[in-house]
């Protein structure tokens, strides 16, 4: 076994008196009841990591992967992770792909993964979701440039953290040249669920369609496809 791969293994005022008659007001919209609304986390969060489900576990094909993936320093207050914590999230070949990890319930780790460099992006969810069923919602980051004639052929990548798993999402309007999606789901020791989602889009000369959205397979969450920053 590799040193890198060893050390993978070692390796979130009121007043009273009478009553006044109170003047007609219009009437308000009733709110969805609690069953209807996709469940958001509550405090407590856990405070121990996450594991990947199913596929998105690192097998032993990933060893080449994640040693690209950890060549590199992780920012500042950020660790590399043990194995068994690593959610992968894409795999494009043996060293290249997207991956992420939560080592608790706050904190959420990144990482686009390409021959040549890593780049990650860590820090801790917001304080309020973008949206109900969300828990994060990162800016697009272009893909790696080879060139400034080759314009055409970069691509954005966009990254996701919903509520929940592990029903699947996807495209409900597409936009055109909008990649598919690829997604990955952790489960904390709690039962609590999380889903990572990322896709691609031209990052030059692409109009958004404004109406294009991706949704969780029951509906019940939906975000357009290009995220709003937190």
């Amino acid at each position: 076994m590799s040193t890198a791969v060893t050390l993978l293994v070692a390796l979130a005022g009121c007043t009273t008196g009478p009553e006044r008659p109170r003047e007609s007001a219009k009437p308000e919209a009733a709110e969805p009841s609690t069953a209807e609304r996709p469940s958001v986390t509550q405090r407590p969060y856990d405070t121990t990591p996450a594991r990947p489900l199913g596929q998105a576990a690192v097998d032993a094909q990933d060893h080449a992967f994640l040693r690209t993936a950890f060549a590199v320093r992780l920012p500042a207050g950020h660790r590399i992770p043990r194995v068994d914590e690593v959610v992968v999230i894409h795999r494009l070949d043996d060293e290249n792909g997207e991956l992420a990890w939560m080592s608790d319930g706050r904190t959420f780790c990144y990482g686009k993964i390409r021959k040549g460099y890593s780049s990650y992006r860590c820090g801790r969810l917001p304080e309020k979701p973008p949206a109900p069923g969300l828990l994060l919602t990162l800016p697009p980051e272009h893909d790696r440039v080879t060139s400034d004639d080759d314009l055409d052929r970069v691509r954005s990548i966009n990254f996701v953290m919903a509520e929940g798993g592990p029903e699947r999402f996807d495209h409900v309007k597409r936009s055109q040249g909008m990649g598919p999606v690829h997604q990955a789901v952790a489960r904390f020791p709690s039962g609590r669920m999380v889903t990572f989602l990322t896709f691609d889009h031209p990052g030059h000369g692409w109009q958004l369609d404004p109406k294009a959205e991706i949704c969780r397979s029951d509906r019940a969450v939906c975000f357009p496809s290009e995220p709003v920053p937190y």
